[in-house]
C-alpha cells in the first residue's frame, strides 16, 4: 500500500512540475512580446524613456519619461500616500480605459500595481511633477483582464504627482 501511494505521490509532483514549466514558458514568452512592443513604442514615436532598472540587472519591463520634475523633495515608502491625477491607455491602441477627470484620488503606494510602484521609486520625480509610465502586462495585471483592459495588455499611464505623504 505505501509503495502504491509512493508511487501516486511521485507521478503527482512530476505532474505538477510539467504544469509549473508550461506557466513559466508562457509568462517569460509574454514578457519577450510586451518588451518589443514598448521597445518598438519608444523608437517609433522617439521617446527618450528610461528603463527601470533594480540594482545592476536589468530585470523590469517599466520605463518612464519625466514630462515635469515637480519642484518639491520627497521619498517613498510602501506606506506613503500619493495624490495623483492620471489617464491611463492600451499602449497598443491608445484606448482611454482610466482617467481622474480633474478628481485628485490618493492611493497608498503599497497597494498599487507594481508598474506604478517601480515608477515612482526609481525615477526620483518630485511632489508637483509628471511621469509619463510605459510597463509591461507583468507589471499591471498579467494574463488577468480587468474591465476595459484585455489579459497581456501593456499600459501606458500619464500622472501627476500632488502630493507625498509619509
Amino acid at each position: 500500500m505505501n509503495r502504491v501511494l509512493s508511487i501516486c505521490l511521485c507521478v503527482l509532483v512530476f505532474a505538477g512540475c510539467k504544469k509549473s514549466d508550461d506557466a513559466l514558458k508562457v509568462a517569460q514568452a509574454q514578457a519577450q512580446v510586451d518588451d518589443a512592443l514598448i521597445q518598438n513604442y519608444i523608437t517609433t514615436n522617439k521617446l527618450n524613456a528610461t528603463k527601470v532598472q533594480v540594482g545592476t540587472q536589468d530585470t523590469t519591463g517599466v520605463w518612464y519619461i519625466i514630462t515635469t520634475q515637480g519642484n518639491q523633495a520627497t521619498y517613498f515608502t510602501n506606506s506613503s500616500l500619493l495624490t495623483v491625477s492620471y489617464t491611463g491607455k492600451l499602449l497598443s491602441t491608445g484606448t482611454i480605459f482610466t482617467q481622474t477627470n480633474g478628481f485628485n484620488p490618493s492611493y497608498r503606494l503599497g497597494d498599487m500595481i507594481k508598474g506604478w510602484q517601480l515608477g515612482f521609486i526609481y525615477s526620483k520625480i518630485l511632489k508637483g511633477g509628471t511621469i509619463r509610465l510605459l510597463m509591461a502586462s507583468r507589471y499591471a495585471y498579467g494574463p488577468y483582464a480587468q474591465q476595459a483592459i484585455p489579459a497581456n495588455s501593456v499600459l501606458d499611464f500619464n500622472i501627476e504627482l500632488f502630493d507625498v505623504t509619509n
